[in-house]
């Protein structure tokens, strides 16, 4: 008999601790979740920051005297945009989907707790799966913010040279003077 009750006394504390888990992973998995916004979010603001540096550079600084100089920051915020963008590609997680799990367990012949380990084993492997996706989408959106700031410091570089160096600019040159015509006619002698 005492087994019986310890039984069920263990049966009962692992109903109750599946309980607890499974509210836990649901908080893990809207951090998680969370996590994976704010990235998108982060990875959103590279590509637009980069977009608007690469217009700039584009167009002002690459000419026939600075192409090369100016090809630098350019090429920099074009691999910020292709990074950011790869940080946003969207990825599956390897999970069934809500239809597979209630078609599969629905009907099954087990009991309910353990069903709630399966259901919670569903959950931690989400967790897991969406948490390994968000640290390759965070490293990715790391070198994409480094690619940004590199741009904007060769950017600014660029222009400072621009700006100082007779050689890639034309603000050193003196105007070119034109001798003064003669607009009267000539005096009759």
């Amino acid at each position: 008999m005492k087994s019986w009750r310890k039984t069920r006394r263990s049966a009962q504390e692992r109903a109750k601790r599946i309980r607890i888990l499974n509210a836990e992973l649901d908080v893990l998995r809207g951090a998680s979740s969370e996590r994976s916004r704010t990235i998108d979010t982060k990875a959103s603001f590279i590509v637009v920051v980069a977009g608007v540096l690469a217009s700039v550079t584009g167009l002002s600084l690459v000419s026939t005297e600075t192409w090369l100089v100016g090809l630098l920051p350019f090429g920099l915020t074009v691999a910020a945009v292709a990074v950011a963008t790869a940080a946003l590609w969207p990825r599956k997680i390897d999970l069934p989907s809500a239809r597979e799990v209630v078609d599969a367990w629905v009907d099954a012949d087990m009991p309910a707790d353990e069903l709630e380990d399966n259901v919670l084993e569903v959950k931690a492997q989400e967790v897991t799966n969406r948490d390994a996706q968000n640290e390759k989408r965070a490293k990715l959106t790391n070198w994409g913010f480094g690619l940004v700031l590199a741009g904007l410091v060769t950017t600014l570089a660029v222009v400072i040279l621009t700006t100082l160096s007779p050689t890639w600019s034309n603000h050193d040159e003196t105007e070119p003077t034109q001798t003064p015509v003669n607009t009267q006619a000539p005096a009759a002698t």
